[in-house]
């Protein structure tokens, strides 16, 4: 939940000023305030050093972990270990420089430089290098005095022995300062370097941990000393003066800490221009649908904590997407064999696997809903259907077709004639049966019935999200019950204009004729109780509550990519399974494993992202201002 934060004005005498600043950092309630313009925080040097040293030793094998001797020690042990990852670049970079000169002249093999000047000293010849692209010595000829020597990566390598020194069109002179001899000794004296250096870095891996502890102390003294810096000397630097934001809920410690102290603390009042922070305390479940909210934007002071709401939707969203209980009871598996695996998690790592959790349950309980497992295709009379939801509504749905006789019915009738013989909806969805490959039946009107409930269902999960998006802003944003209203008349009204049918008719009983009517009252009657209150609301800015119309159509319509995205994952594990039924069997399991490998990991991908953007997008766009700033109080970090 979000709590209200009030401000403060603390002042108290300058000696006890640090002690004050001490236990605010203990107590973890108090986010000091800058009188100065905000400009943004730099990682202080010390702290980036900290931070450096452990990302150079986080990547040297595991050793058994020490402390030095004293504390004070970790400065020269963090800056050892800078020196070594300098020494380590300096000799990486010489490493590529020397290959890349050995790589341009090893062709001409290894030889002496000073026997060769002492050489062209006393023939008195000057000896050049050459090299040149290979299509050269197709468009002009080579020079008699040309020596060819080989050729690499595309280029010709030359040596030319002359009285005097010479150019060549098409070709460059090449000069050397160290033979291939010499540069390999160096860089195998480099490679003797590199290991002493390393060797030095694994011994000192053994101070890794005790890293991470220095550097906390190191970023609790730097936002204690920063806390202090906010504070202003008054009468003479006898007082000192400082404001502070604390929430509501924690006036009391508030006082506790005051208590010990001959500080005061006046509430004062929030100015326009103050930027006051947001604070979310949630226990327990909420606090892993806090994390959720953190990962697009911050709540403002004026929103309420949306973090159980986005929790519950992206796990239903998740699971819609996913479409397919054998995938959820895989991703159960795995996330109990690694919690077997990691007995001691971090609150972060404890939350994730629960949400892992949440997120598996969920769609294992769909994939029974919607009787969906690993791509297979049961028969219609299966016990597996017997407990299948979407089983049951597409059997409701044959049922008032085959009662109505409407164009739904004779359509099929034309395309399968036997079915105008049925004795019931269950003789009819068995008819238009397609026998697929290792005998599996595929029953036509039912996949389409399906098909048909499946997307009429991401609708109407769609209406109803964005219709709670709506009321619960109904305190700032009147006209939103003008829009819930609009929203469920398009409901009722729209399977008349298509000519179709939708749940209302074959699940509730609804007669279609009186769902259309009192479909386009609640219509019309939506929009004008919408435009009317939005009127009286914002005056003539009202006038412009027309335009969300569209946006309104446009968001539901965007809840498409629930059936969209469930449906392609379904199609490619019923064909990876379709391929690997007609298939050697050593090749059906290497496709079974890879097909549905691929598939989890699209269809994961898929589920995280769109589960969470139709929360962030859609139902934000109707109950979310954002742009918050989150409480961030002086405390103490810890290492959990």
């Amino acid at each position: 939940m979000r709590i209200d934060v009030k401000k403060y004005l603390f002042w108290g005498p300058q000696n006890i000023k640090d002690l004050f600043f001490q236990k605010a950092q203990a107590a973890g309630i108090i986010e000091f305030i800058d009188s100065k313009p905000v400009k943004q925080k730099e990682i202080p040097e010390e702290v980036q050093k900290y931070y450096n040293a452990i990302k150079v030793l986080r990547g040297r094998p595991s050793v058994s972990q020490e402390e030095p001797e004293k504390f004070e020690d970790a400065k020269k042990i963090v800056s050892e270990i800078l020196k070594h990852e300098h020494t380590l670049g300096k000799y990486s970079e010489e490493k590529r420089q020397l290959e890349m000169e050995v790589s341009r002249i090893k062709v001409f093999g290894d030889f002496s430089l000073e026997e060769l000047r002492k050489l062209s000293k006393e023939s008195g010849r000057k000896v050049q290098f050459f090299f040149s692209k290979h299509t050269v010595q197709e468009e002009i000829e080579i020079p008699a005095e040309l020596i060819y020597i080989g050729s690499n990566s595309g280029l010709d390598y030359f040596i030319s022995i002359s009285s005097s020194e010479v150019q060549y069109e098409h070709m460059i002179e090449m000069h050397f300062d160290r033979s291939l001899g010499e540069l390999q000794e160096r860089l195998n004296v480099i490679a003797i370097k590199e290991r002493q250096v390393e060797e030095r870095l694994k011994d000192l891996a053994k101070y890794h941990t005790f890293l991470h502890t220095a550097l906390i102390q190191e970023m609790n003294r730097y936002s204690l000393t920063n806390a202090r810096s906010l504070a202003q000397g008054k009468l003479n630097d006898i007082l000192f003066v400082v404001e502070g934001w604390v929430p509501e809920h924690k006036e009391e410690a508030l006082s506790e800490l005051l208590n010990e102290l001959n500080v005061t603390a006046n509430q004062i009042a929030i100015e326009p221009f103050d930027h006051v922070p947001t604070f979310l305390e949630n226990p327990g479940i909420k606090r892993i649908g806090e994390d959720l909210v953190h990962i697009y934007d911050t709540p403002s002071t004026q929103d309420k904590d949306p973090s159980m709401w986005v929790l519950v939707f992206f796990a239903l969203f998740f699971a819609l997407i996913i479409n397919d209980g054998g995938y959820g009871l895989l991703f159960l598996i795995a996330a109990l064999f690694i919690r077997s695996k990691f007995k001691k998690l971090s609150s972060a790592g404890s939350r994730f696997y629960k949400l892992a959790l949440i997120l598996s349950i969920a769609t294992v309980g769909w994939g029974v809903l919607s009787n969906s497992f690993f791509g297979i295709v049961f028969d219609i009379d299966s016990p597996f259907r017997k407990v299948s939801v979407l089983q049951w509504v597409s059997e409701q749905k044959a049922a008032y077709h085959f009662e109505q006789r409407d164009d739904t019915y004779q359509e099929w009738v034309g395309k399968y004639p036997e079915a105008a013989d049925a004795d019931d909806a269950d003789e009819f969805l068995k008819i238009g049966v397609k026998q697929k490959i290792a005998g599996q039946m595929e029953y036509e009107i039912l996949n389409k019935f399906n098909d048909s409930i499946l997307m009429e269902l991401a609708l109407l999960v769609g209406m109803i999200h964005v219709s709670l998006s709506f009321l619960r802003y109904l305190k700032i944003n009147w006209s939103g019950i003008g829009w819930v209203i609009f929203i469920f008349g398009s409901y009722l009204y729209l399977p008349t204009y298509l000519g179709t049918a939708s749940m209302t008719q074959y699940v509730l009983g609804v007669g279609k004729e009186i769902a259309a009517f009192e479909g386009i009252i609640m219509m019309a009657g939506g929009i004008f109780l919408a435009f009317t209150l939005s009127f009286i609301q914002n005056k003539l800015y009202g006038l412009l509550e027309i335009t969300n119309l569209i946006q309104v159509f446009a968001d539901i319509l965007s809840y498409l990519r629930l059936y969209a995205l469930g449906l392609a994952g379904a199609i490619i594990s019923n064909t990876v399974n379709e391929i690997a039924a007609g298939s050697p069997w050593i090749f059906a399991i290497f496709l079974l494993l890879i097909g549905h490998a691929v598939n989890i990991i699209l269809s994961i991908i898929g589920g995280v992202i769109h589960g969470l953007r139709l929360n962030f997008i859609e139902w934000y766009h109707y109950s979310f201002d954002g742009g918050g700033k989150m409480f961030q109080p002086l405390e103490k970090v810890v290492i959990e």
